[in-house]
């Protein structure tokens, strides 16, 4: 019997599907550095899919997923932070370990502790943001927080911020310290201002982020170091980082 050839709709379906499967082939995310005993690696650092991680014999490394899950690798290793699926049915951090593990790689998870993440607990409740008008940065906002504008330095009390061409005006009355953001400047997640100081010449990026409150206070600090939110997720990383070198630090 003679074959019908592939009509262009089916032939589209199905590469469409071959990149489906080829996408779901390996499953990756990126990760956060909270803590290693290797110099070169700063706490915060954010590794992606496709950097290598280099560990040498008796050097470890503790990773943080936007899960909120940790993972901690004991050298040697070098490699990357993926995980081909598994026959076991294991996902995320699971199937990593999993993986490494069949590889050979000393690999498992950190556990939660009752005592950690106490800096990231309280800022999950909602707080102020306080940006500063003068300095590029970005912020992230949860769903409880309020976003504030701190006063410029020097002996002006107003700036101005731009967004896609449009400038609002703000000042400082009085001896403010802090005034809030404007209610009728709706922010939404990637917004940019452009902050221009009297003579309407640039002075600084801000860009904001909407993030979710979290599921958990790993996940919260997760979230925030990966959308670059770094100023205001920093301490609450030093504060786990502390906590997990204790938890994994050998008794006796």
């Amino acid at each position: 019997m003679k074959r019908r050839p592939l009509s262009a709709f089916r032939r589209a379906l199905l590469s469409a599907t071959a990149l489906v499967l080829a996408a779901t082939a390996a499953q990756a995310e990126d990760a956060v550095l909270v803590s290693s005993s290797v110099a070169a690696y700063v706490p915060g650092t954010v590794i992606s899919d496709a950097q290598k991680v280099a560990l040498p014999d008796g050097a470890n490394a503790v990773f943080l997923f936007r899960s909120g899950e940790m993972l901690e690798l004991k050298g040697p290793f070098d490699g990357g932070l993926v995980a081909a699926n598994t026959k076991s049915g294991a996902s995320g951090v699971e199937a990593l370990i999993e993986a490494l593990r069949g590889e050979g790689i000393d690999a498992s998870a950190v556990g939660a502790t009752r005592g950690w993440g106490s800096v990231a607990r309280s800022a999950m409740e909602g707080k102020r943001v306080a940006i500063d008008p003068q300095r590029s940065a970005i912020y992230c906002i949860g769903p409880a927080d309020t976003l504030w504008l701190r006063r410029p330095s020097g002996a002006t009390a107003t700036a101005q911020l731009r967004r896609r061409g449009n400038v609002r005006s703000v000042s400082w009355p009085g001896n403010a310290a802090q005034i809030e953001w404007p209610a009728d400047l709706l922010v939404e997640d990637g917004d940019r201002f452009d902050t221009l100081d009297a003579a309407g010449a640039p002075v600084a990026t801000i860009i904001l982020r909407r993030i979710d409150a979290g599921k958990s206070e790993t996940a919260w600090i997760a979230a925030r170091l990966l959308a670059g939110c770094r100023e205001q997720a920093e301490p609450a990383l030093r504060d786990l980082a502390r906590d997990v070198e204790q938890s994994i630090r050998p008794k006796g």
